[in-house]
């Protein structure tokens, strides 16, 4: 009876650990939180003196230390990265299987680099992949109960179950990251999509409005994009926007925001940065073109827009940007079509040529 009753209450606790763990988990929005909540509910119910959760890095194959806990250099380990099939975490995703061992000493399977980074002594070792739809995101590792006891079977029936909650709520995380993102990001070039510089712009100009810092952006607009699609389809104008990104994200500080404003449209916001400065960028951002029209050579347009201190709106900003690009644009009209096909026909073959390289 008494047995029955220990029992009972075991289950109780059981069913209450998890009850609280899956509305933790569910509460998270992001998945730095969803990663946090699933580890400290792990800490809570095996206490053991280092545990980490690895994601499986999907291109590299790689698997990734998100979160580290226990031991005086476990900071080391946070963003190191473990080549495929490496140790026991590599064995774990690669086979899909949970694992205890009770003296690594004794496993060929277990790498003492980790142990030589964090300065660490590895005895024993329980690990679970974190699998949903058939995919693998992760593992979890758990190293050295604080007693010292070995890990047990019920260790691993519970471990399991806290392993099936948590790959779901990384996959929902996961799911609703590449929501915001998409919400956030042009599809085609990786870049800030309109409704991204909004936000951008209305926080800067704030900023600027409270503190008295100077603000300005570039606005650049490809001459005679529509000739490209035109003559050569999308495919080729969608090369040559991917090309002219990549450039702007390698020309700019750390600082600024990179946008793609419209369909062949590009902006970038400068915070801390006034006329003189805007021009000095504006010259470092056209040689970064000109040394990249070997590869994409399309003409374009840069204008400067200047925050005055009175805009009522964002689009205020780039008023006198966008009559001055367009006058810009006027001067340009010059280069002839044929001109430009012979260019674009050199762009194509080079990507092409690479494109089979690789």
């Amino acid at each position: 009876m008494v047995s029955a009753q220990n029992t009972a209450t075991e289950d109780l606790i059981r069913l209450s650990f998890f009850t609280d763990m899956a509305r933790d988990i569910a509460a998270a929005t992001t998945l730095e939180a969803t990663l946090q909540q699933v580890m400290k509910h792990i800490g809570n119910v095996f206490a053991p003196r280092n545990w980490s959760l690895l994601l499986k890095d999907n291109q590299t194959g790689e698997m990734v230390f998100a979160v580290a806990i226990g031991g005086e250099n476990v900071a080391a380990l946070r963003g190191k990265r473990l080549p495929p099939g490496t140790g026991i975490v590599g064995w774990i995703a690669d086979n899909r299987q949970p694992l205890i061992i009770e003296d690594v000493s004794r496993d060929a399977r277990f790498d003492p680099s980790i142990d030589e980074l964090t300065k660490f002594k590895t005895k024993s070792i329980i690990g679970v992949p974190l699998i949903a739809r058939n995919r693998v995101f992760g593992v979890i590792e758990l190293i050295n109960k604080v007693n010292g006891e070995a890990f047990t079977a019920l260790d691993m029936k519970v471990l399991c179950t806290i392993a099936d909650f948590a790959a779901i709520a990384i996959e929902k995380a996961y799911y609703f990251r590449a929501l915001r993102r998409a919400a956030l990001e042009d599809c085609l070039t990786g870049l800030q999509n309109r409704r991204s510089l909004g936000r951008t712009l209305e926080r800067e100009i704030r900023r600027c409005t409270r503190t008295g810092a100077p603000l300005a952006a570039l606005l650049i607009d490809l001459d005679q994009f529509k000739a490209i699609n035109d003559s050569w389809g999308h495919a080729a104008g969608d090369m040559v926007l991917q090309h002219l990104a990549s450039i702007l994200k390698e020309s700019v500080r750390e600082t600024d925001f990179v946008s793609r404003y419209g369909g062949d449209e590009f902006i970038v916001v400068m915070p801390e940065t006034d006329q003189s400065g805007a021009a000095e960028a504006r010259r470092r951002l056209e040689e970064a073109l000109e040394r990249g029209k070997g590869q994409a050579p399309v003409p374009y347009s840069v204008s400067i827009g200047v925050y005055s201190g009175t805009p009522a709106s964002p689009e205020e900003l780039f008023q006198g940007a966008d009559i001055h690009l367009y006058s810009e644009k006027d001067r340009k009209r010059e280069t002839s079509l044929d001109e430009l096909s012979e260019h674009i026909i050199e762009f194509m073959d080079e990507a092409c040529s690479s494109e089979r390289s690789s």
